[in-house]
């Protein structure tokens, strides 16, 4: 019977022992987990913002790309309608211009 005793206070005393150690762990190692976790909150905070900012500069893109668009359409247009000027209007802007343009023309030739 004096090892039953013996075995259940060895029993008791390794836990307790076990409970210690088990908590001088966790408060050694408290520091770590909260420095780890403010570098996790930090790093997801740096990755919202360069998100963030990865969004608003194609948003940005896109509009410059829409905006280069419209004015190439609008100089093509402008060149699409003087190349379709009548001829009269050629004709009467020859006729201002003066000889000097014709004799240009035709030396190019």
């Amino acid at each position: 019977m004096v090892i039953v005793y013996i075995s259940l206070a060895l029993f008791i005393g390794s836990i307790i022992y076990l409970a210690f150690f088990a908590f001088k762990t966790f408060k050694d190692s408290k520091p770590t987990i909260d420095n780890v976790k403010e570098t996790v909150t930090r790093i997801q905070a740096k990755t919202d913002q360069i998100k963030s900012e990865t969004d608003q500069l194609a948003m940005t893109q896109h509009e410059i790309t829409e905006d280069v668009q419209y004015k190439k359409e609008a100089v093509q247009y402008t060149v699409d309608s003087a190349k379709e000027m009548p001829e009269p209007f050629k004709n009467i802007w020859f006729s201002i211009k003066g000889d000097k343009w014709k004799l240009r023309n035709r030396s190019d030739s």
